[in-house]
């Protein structure tokens, strides 16, 4: 169906051509595609003259922002370019796919496509060519944007084919972007879905700047007057039945106009008018160098002469690009075919017979001479050679630059966009490698399990691979949340069989991170709590895992155990021991270390009320992470937010929840879960109950299943102080004792007393209960009262954010999905069950459901199933 698009400019520019013979050749009228970048298609109005459509569009334009938003076939694209031929606005066209659905490819090829409006201004190319632009894409492209020269003509950016950005922060930050965008630019957003909510306040007249389908459809006069342009001349009942027949879908529309037959009409006769109008009347050799280019989304010279076998690949595609839109010169020697195109010419390799696994290597080859590892990978999988997968993958995992995880775990997002055979990890195992650091980087605690297994199964196979692998191996199954840390260096004897020796400077530091860009050291890769209980396994893990961190670990085996002291609340202790660790820290060291120190340094500092001290250590660490880890700017920002939090500070609160970063979620994703906390208590300052359980059900479960005790508790006793603010005192003592009990063998104090007075009057009665006589739980009376203590002593300086107050007949009130959940339990589904009718994931489902429960105040399907009824919230 996408193949409309393009195959109705070739319908409009062989009708063009024709009439245009006695004028001149082709090759000058083709000379008006001639464009520096992302230049769309430019249409002759005979495609399909519709003024008043146009019309429409011009009134939309005046707004700023237009969302073009209906069903592929519909139109858009084409009706787009056609005004943008009638507006005479210099455009700026990028046409997406699923792998710019992440954050620093799509804001950078928006970067470039603005950047290519004033080639000339250094700039902004100095801000595009930053290596810093990956780490934070959206705070560059803004940096570009104030950087461009102020200019009197008048500009069009078009987004194509938006529906295949999903991601949140994307959607999120671009109306960012819009609001910064100079008057003299026009923005149109095509796409199959619905306008995104983000993007409705941008709207000046949503009635006006959103063309939906039913404004895209054929009138029955304009069906008669586009066949007629196009030689179809049909009686006036033969025109009605066309329109019936179609509903004025412009898709249906121009089969009819390409058959000249009103009962005839598909898909299939697009593609075959385009062979017998255009592709049929190319030369071979010029047939065959579109097919076998067509492999690559982008491709210079050098690529398409390697693939095509041409020395005079360079013209080729100079007369391509200046002849046709559907190949764009996107800057200096690069090209790109539309992505129309582009799938036709791919369904015409398949019928060709041309070795297209061959193709697929040779440009894999290509991006790995050129250090584009990723590439190299992607196009080598695709081949299907699998049994050759070992160098491309070594190079993508300890040659390519991270930078910083989140932008790490978007790549991989789309890299397992679709899943690869299971043949393939079987005939490469270091496959699982990849999927083992991927699913646990995302909290796929299962998948994660199941490939670390499989790397154990084979790692004789792997370790032929190469050294590197077996030490990936090692980090692996150091991260093995199933496993003690005893545990893991009895079995070191399985690593040390096959590992030939360490990389030098550790194998850990060439990673994405190695504290995964999370700020506490303790609570980073793993939680290292067990480390507390037995020191001595640090001699052992000296001669074991060590070794793969390197000088880092010089540091770091120290700072483990200061983050202990400082969370059994010993401050005066844990800053000398901290100011000791900062000492160690040299410039050669890793980025990621020392901010877990550093943080640490400043904790410690505002804690003890030293502002000076502190102020002057926050500012230290603001400047090291702007110059030298941009990439942790956003929790950097969500532990400035907690601070303000702690201190009640609402606008803190509705600014964190404003970040681009900061986007709804159903899955706590490992190296986010730093941010959510910051989300969950941003949502408790303002009083927004539902959201603040969502995401505290969701640490907290992800804290379990992780083996993360830390997470779990801290999810625990936010959770604690929350339902004692409801009024729900009986929940709010268990789970401050169940995470008290869980705590105290650590003797972790701060976890549980930076709540402050939200979780003191709870921590009297957990007292009261353990002093009684017939009390026979784990806790101690003098641990209890010792996290009273300093809960109460942080709440004299700190307000707290607890925002929300018991209301005791409160009526209870079931979101649509909660309601959803407990009819389905109604009727007797199982969770599977649901989850097959509705699409949600399991995990999602019981979410809602533990919403719905603790509403309804109970603890099981029936009496949530009664009680739902009783007050007549299902039926």
């Amino acid at each position: 169906m996408r193949f409309f698009k393009l195959f109705l400019f070739f319908c409009g520019f062989f009708c063009y051509n024709e009439r245009k013979k006695e004028a001149g050749s082709m090759a000058k009228a083709k000379n008006d595609f001639l464009s520096d970048k992302f230049t769309p298609a430019r249409l002759p109005e005979v495609c399909a003259p519709r003024k008043a459509l146009l019309s429409r569009f011009n009134e939309a334009a005046e707004d700023g922002l237009v969302f073009v938003s209906a069903q592929g076939g519909s139109g858009k694209t084409v009706t787009t370019l056609l005004w943008l031929m009638q507006s005479k606005r210099r455009p700026v066209w990028i046409g997406l796919d699923s792998y710019d659905n992440a954050l620093s490819i799509f804001y950078k090829q928006l970067a470039t496509g603005l950047y290519s409006l004033q080639p000339d201004n250094e700039n902004m190319r100095r801000v595009l060519t930053d290596t810093a632009f990956s780490s934070t894409p959206v705070e560059h492209t803004v940096e570009l944007m104030s950087e461009m020269y102020p200019e009197e003509g008048r500009y069009v950016i078009v987004l194509d084919d938006f529906h295949l950005i999903t991601s949140g922060e994307i959607v999120k930050s671009l109306p960012l972007m819009l609001r910064r965008l100079p008057h003299s630019f026009t923005f149109f957003i095509l796409s199959r879905n619905d306008i995104p909510d983000d993007l409705l306040p941008l709207l000046k007249d949503e009635k006006k700047d959103v063309i939906r389908r039913e404004c895209l459809r054929f009138t029955e006069a304009e069906v008669k007057q586009y066949l007629s342009a196009v030689g179809s001349f049909l009686t006036p009942d033969e025109v009605k039945l066309a329109y019936m027949a179609t509903d004025g879908w412009a898709i249906g529309v121009n089969a009819i106009a390409l058959s000249g037959q009103a009962a005839q009409g598909g898909g299939y006769d697009f593609a075959h008018f385009f062979v017998e109008l255009a592709w049929s009347k190319w030369d071979d050799r010029l047939r065959e160098f579109c097919m076998r280019t067509s492999i690559a989304d982008e491709f210079d010279t050098q690529l398409a002469a390697n693939l095509s076998g041409r020395s005079d690949a360079h013209a080729v595609m100079e007369d391509l690009s200046r002849s046709n839109s559907f190949l764009s010169r996107l800057h200096d020697d690069t090209y790109r075919y539309h992505h129309l195109f582009q799938e036709f010419l791919q369904k015409q390799l398949d019928q060709s017979g041309i070795d297209a696994a061959m193709l697929y290597k040779t440009a894999a080859r290509y991006y790995m001479e050129r250090g584009d590892y990723s590439r190299a990978l992607r196009f080598w999988l695709t081949s299907g050679d699998y049994k050759g997968t070992d160098n491309f993958l070594f190079n993508f995992l300890f040659r390519a630059q991270g930078n910083g995880v989140a932008d790490y775990a978007a790549f991989l997002h789309s890299f397992f966009a679709e899943e690869l055979p299971p043949r393939a990890a079987r005939e490469a195992p270091v496959l699982h490698v990849l999927y083992a650091w991927y699913y646990y980087l995302t909290s796929r605690f299962e998948d994660y399990a199941r490939h670390m297994d499989a790397i154990i199964l084979n790692l004789p196979r792997i370790a032929k691979a190469g050294n590197e692998f077996v030490e990936f191996a090692m980090l692996a199954f150091h991260v093995d949340y199933r496993k003690s840390l005893p545990a893991q260096v009895t079995l070191y004897h399985i690593f040390g069989k096959v590992l030939i020796s360490f990389t030098k400077g550790g194998l850990a530091t060439s990673i994405a991170s190695f504290t995964h860009n999370l700020p506490y050291m303790h609570r980073s890769n793993r939680d290292y709590s067990e480390i507390a209980l037995n020191p001595k396994i640090l001699d052992k893990i000296d001669n074991t895992f060590a070794p793969l961190l390197g000088p880092e670990w010089v540091y770091l085996r120290p700072g483990i155990l200061v983050s202990f002291t400082y969370e059994r609340n010993r401050l005066e202790a844990a800053l000398q021991e901290n100011t000791e660790v900062l000492g160690l820290i040299g410039p050669d060291n890793q980025p990621d270390g020392r901010i877990c120190v550093m943080v640490l340094q400043h904790s410690i500092l505002w804690q003890l009320g030293r502002e000076a001290e502190a102020k002057e250590a926050m500012e230290n660490l603001t400047a090291f992470v702007n110059a030298n880890a941009q990439y942790f700017l956003p929790n950097l920002t969500a532990y400035q937010t907690k601070l303000k939090l702690l201190n009640g500070n609402q606008t803190a609160a509705r600014e964190w929840l404003d970040c681009y970063y900061v986007t709804d979620t159903d899955h706590i994703e490992f190296f986010r879960s730093f941010q959510h906390f910051t989300t969950a208590r941003a949502y408790l300052s303002l009083g927004e109950t539902e959201n603040a359980l969502h995401y505290l059900t969701l640490l907290k479960d992800f804290g379990k299943n992780g083996n993360r005790p830390l997470d779990r508790c801290e999810a625990g006793v936010l959770l604690s102080a929350l339902y004692w603010a409801l009024g729900r005192k009986k929940e709010a003592e268990d789970e401050l004792t169940e995470t008290l009990e869980v705590l105290q063998p650590y003797g972790f104090i701060r976890l549980v007393a930076d709540e402050g007075e939200a979780v003191v009057p709870i921590l009297k009665r957990a007292l009261s209960k353990v002093c009684e006589k017939g009390y026979r739980g784990p806790l101690t009376r003098a641990y209890v009262n010792e996290v009273m203590l300093a809960a109460h002593s942080f709440g004299v300086s700190h307000k707290g954010y607890i925002r929300v107050r018991a209301g005791k007949d409160k009526p209870v009130k079931l979101s649509k999905q909660q309601a959803s959940m407990i009819t389905y339990l109604a009727q007797g589904y199982k969770n599977a069950e649901i989850s097959e009718m509705t699409g949600l994931s399991i995990p999602t489902i019981k979410t809602h459901t533990s919403l719905a429960y603790k509403k309804l105040g109970v603890t099981n399907a029936m009496d949530a199933v009664l009680k739902a009824r009783e007050l007549g919230l299902i039926e």
